[in-house]
């Protein structure tokens, strides 16, 4: 009877895990139309954007996301929005960054940046005169909780109930 027991409350307490670890919240942004959809562990940081342009997400581990839209004025192509987000993390970081692996379209592009020790997935998509960016930051160490984190974020346009 123990051992049933057991099994039973071993069965609970594994579904319980796993369905916390599959939470998720959904952040969206009026301004701009989108929605991001992301793991619960994530919090929202206390740093936020003051032109209402998006969201900055902080994992426990230290890896950084951050997604927000803004209006393509400057009719920049996904090149050039790529060169932007390549000059923005060598400024923040404090090193020359390199694109070690890219792939552009028309309407985006995904990315994975390098500067110093630090590591930056990007994903650039636009519809019409809007464009959206969500980069995935950390240090070279975290690599894989990096790229396991990129999988799991959802970002859509046109989706702007919900929220925080």
């Amino acid at each position: 009877m123990n051992k049933i027991l057991f099994s039973l409350i071993s069965i609970v307490a594994l579904s319980v895990s796993a369905l916390s670890a599959q939470a998720t919240k959904t952040y969206c942004n009026n301004r701009f139309g989108f929605c991001v959809t992301y793991p619960a562990e994530l919090k929202v940081s206390d740093e936020l954007p003051a032109n209402s342009d998006g969201v900055t997400l902080e994992a426990p581990n230290g890896i950084q996301t951050s997604v927000s839209g803004s209006y393509n004025v400057m009719n920049w192509t996904p090149e050039e929005i790529l060169e932007y987000t390549r000059e923005d993390l060598e400024a923040v970081i404090g090193s020359s960054a390199n694109a070690l692996e890219s792939e552009t379209t028309g309407s985006g592009f995904e990315a994975l940046l390098a500067s110093g020790t630090y590591y930056q997935y990007v994903q650039m998509q636009s519809k019409g005169d809007i464009y959206l960016v969500l980069t995935v930051t950390g240090p070279e160490e975290l690599m894989e909780e990096m790229k396991a984190l990129r999988g799991q974020l959802k970002l859509s346009f046109d989706h702007t109930e919900g929220g925080r």
